[in-house]
């Protein structure tokens, strides 16, 4: 799967832990692989609309959308670490 990130996400990232940015870092590997987000554990679905996922890492809630066969990596929907 072709996967673009957003530039404010890496941002955000950036500033998270390292343990937390390897835990992100396996996740993506796995996305490049696969034809569907929801193969890849802790991915689910937005029940409103199939083309919105939601990636939970640790309490964190990541935002994720499929548009023309790509996977965008939107935004940090909720982030531990930004309290």
């Amino acid at each position: 799967m072709v996967i673009e990130i957003d530039e404010h996400f890496v941002d955000q990232l950036q500033k998270c832990p390292i343990s937390f940015q390897q835990k992100f870092r396996i996740i993506y590997q796995q996305l490049k692989i696969v034809d569907k987000p929801t193969d890849v554990k802790d991915i689910l679905a937005n029940a409103g609309n199939r083309n919105y996922y939601k990636l939970y890492i640790d309490k964190s809630r990541i935002g994720m959308m499929v548009k023309d066969a790509k996977l965008h990596i939107l935004c940090f929907l909720y982030n531990q670490y930004f309290e």
